[in-house]
């Protein structure tokens, strides 16, 4: 019985053992693989490359809206030279793009006709004269009435009216400028007929240009004759001014007419170029480069650095001209929004701002810059 007892315990002893034995080798296995994972971490964390970046630190500004439109230049002041009388040209005394000064004659009409009929028309008036100076002695001596006297004064008031106007139809047959400018166009020649008010010549004065630019219905309301406006053409740039505005859209197209005054801009009419509108001035907003801006669908996103590693943020955008944008929400003044470097980022990538340190160093490098 002894006997069958102590083999019993005998048996216990060695399972206990086996038990005990089991458990230390599963907790030296446990051990082992936690080193492991220990030692892969440390590892993995040793070989986390920072991704280099440019960053910029955010401040507000006063933020304006200019608005681009086009157009093409012509003169302000012009002339077209036409004719107040049917007749004959006889000598046309300019070509095109001669300059010419006011009063210079340009040409010059036949005036045969219109001396021959104020030859007879200052006859006409002489025998009136003569008749009313006759008939006003005779009346001192009673050999004609009053109203006789009347009569001829009368008529020789007529005559000389009509004297004055073949006088004045004569002198109009030399055309003179009424400006300083240059010859535009030249559509007559000697010899052809002038007819009444046909043009003849044109022009124009080349100090004086403006444009006439097509602005939408959107921004004509901003615009004012005390509106700052930037015209460029070919490199060449100057500060216009608004000359006239259009209150009514012209048909078809719906766009209002500006007239801008180039203001010594020094180009040719018919030019083509770009007015600049200052449409729109806004204070205190923030601004970032538009080119940063990702798309994802309707909504947009940047990335900006919080604690040395990337994080993506998304934004509400304003207006953009120019490579910038406004940011209406989702930024703050003094963060740090990457410029730089940031299509190689996704959320949490470590990042290092180029020129300074990593991690938690990169606010204070930036802020040095």
């Amino acid at each position: 019985m002894l006997k069958k007892f102590f083999s019993r315990l005998s048996v216990l002893f060695w399972i206990a053992l086996l038990c005990a034995g089991g458990v230390l080798m599963v907790l030296r296995v446990q051990a082992r693989l936690e080193a492991a994972a220990a030692n892969t971490a440390a590892l993995e964390q040793q070989e986390e490359t920072a991704v280099p970046v440019d960053v910029r630190k955010l401040v507000r500004r006063d933020w304006e809206v200019w608005r681009s439109y086009y157009g093409q230049a012509k003169a302000g002041r012009s002339q077209t030279v036409s004719s107040y009388v049917k007749e004959i040209v006889r000598d046309v005394h300019v070509r095109i793009g001669d300059k010419v000064k006011a009063g210079q004659v340009l040409l010059t009409l036949s005036s045969q006709d219109q001396r021959a009929s104020e030859a007879a028309l200052r006859s006409s008036y002489e025998d009136s004269v003569r008749e009313y100076q006759r008939l006003s002695e005779l009346q001192k001596s009673g050999g004609v009435s009053k109203s006789q006297v009347e009569q001829a004064l009368s008529r020789m008031k007529s005559e000389e009216a009509k004297l004055q106007a073949s006088r004045s139809s004569l002198s109009r047959t030399q055309l003179r400028a009424s400006i300083d400018g240059i010859v535009a166009s030249r559509m007559i020649e000697p010899g052809e007929v002038a007819g009444e008010n046909k043009p003849l010549l044109t022009v124009i004065d080349l100090k004086d240009l403006e444009a006439e630019i097509m602005v939408s219905r959107r921004d004509i309301m901003s615009l004012k004759p005390e509106t700052p406006v930037e015209v460029i053409s070919d490199g060449a740039r100057t500060m216009g001014s608004i000359r006239r505005i259009s209150p009514e859209a012209a048909q078809g197209s719906g766009l209002y007419a500006v007239v801008v005054g180039l203001n010594g801009l020094d180009i040719l009419p018919g030019t083509h170029l770009e007015a600049r509108f200052l449409v729109e001035k806004q204070e205190n907003l923030l601004v970032i480069p538009s080119d940063i801006v990702q798309r994802r669908g309707e909504k947009a996103y940047v990335y900006v650095v919080e604690r040395g590693r990337s994080t993506l943020r998304e934004i509400v955008p304003g207006e953009g001209q120019n490579g910038s944008i406004s940011v209406a929400e989702g930024l703050a003044e003094g963060e740090l929004v990457v410029i730089r470097g940031y299509n190689l980022l996704s959320e949490g990538t470590l990042v290092q701002v180029a020129g300074g340190a990593t991690a938690s160093g990169a606010a204070e490098t930036t802020a040095e810059k």
